[in-house]
């Protein structure tokens, strides 16, 4: 059943799968869908005949010049790079992390403000607001600043998990700091401004040796290899150092190392220190 509600399936007849035998007569096409099916083989074995012999539904059928093929191929799988500013938020255990966008920044600053001087006028009641998962709220951070927040999992009123939508990190706190988000600061007024994002092509190794403490830290680096075919004739090599390291104040440092060469190497390094508020 797909998400339309009709029925997907096969219809067998003394044995005959009779999709595959109305491919096999040109009396249908293959759809892109069966790719996923175990019979895509079968159906595409039936197909390719017919379509050459361009009988019954293939009679108009045109092959398409190999080239025109390649080129074509190419231009779909062609991407287009768009780079904008962003402010790195928090960067999580499995090297996922949120940004802000800059441009909008400005946005997020006005609204913190006005938020902020609103619930300092009219401070929520202790106590009063009952969290519930996925309610949107206003939550009081370590540092003693209101920030917007989504409810994940409540276990008790002392034990409540929430998500803060605008830097991407996450916190277990009591209730009684947690208080209802004013409508004027809701997420319709203004979006959640921390959008998570991941490394394409790294992964974290699995090995324990790979994991170390250092001073009541933690320390996580790997090295890894990746091959990328450009194309036909080019293909690119490159091995780099991923390392990340969480210091006891909270401190967090993620480090990567590009090997270019034998003699040439590029690093980039990103530390945060614990949130403060604002961007």
């Amino acid at each position: 059943m797909d998400k339309a509600g009709n029925f997907i399936g096969w219809l067998h007849i003394e044995g005959v799968n009779l999709s595959v035998a109305l491919v096999e007569h040109a009396l249908s096409k293959v759809h892109f869908t069966a790719e996923r099916s175990s019979y895509y083989k079968a159906l595409v074995s039936a197909e390719e005949p017919v379509k050459i012999k361009r009988e019954k539904v293939w009679s108009n059928y045109e092959e398409q010049p190999l080239e025109e093929a390649v080129l074509q191929v190419a231009e779909e799988k062609e991407r287009t790079t768009n780079y904008k500013p962003v402010f790195v938020t928090e960067v999580t255990d499995d090297l996922h992390f949120y940004v802000q966008d800059v441009e909008t920044g400005t946005q997020l600053e006005k609204l913190m403000e006005n938020m902020r001087s609103e619930i300092a006028s009219y401070p929520p009641v202790e106590g009063a607001y009952m969290p519930r998962r996925g309610d949107f709220c206003i939550a009081k951070f370590v540092d003693g600043e209101w920030y917007r927040a989504r409810v994940e999992k409540v276990e008790s009123t002392a034990k409540v998990h929430v998500f803060y939508i605008d830097y991407g990190n996450r916190e277990t706190l009591a209730s009684t700091r947690l208080g209802s988000l004013p409508p004027s600061f809701s997420t319709r007024v203004l979006p959640p401004h921390a959008t998570e994002h991941t490394f394409a092509f790294v992964q974290l190794p699995n090995d324990v040796s790979n994991m170390g403490r250092r001073g009541g830290g933690v320390t996580s680096g790997g090295c890894c290899s990746l091959s990328l075919a450009l194309s036909s004739s080019f293909s690119l090599s490159l091995s780099f150092f991923l390392a990340c390291s969480l210091s006891p104040s909270g401190s967090l440092s993620l480090s990567l190392t590009l090997f270019l060469s034998h003699s040439l190497s590029l690093s980039l390094s990103f530390a945060r220190s614990p949130r403060q508020s604002g961007l």
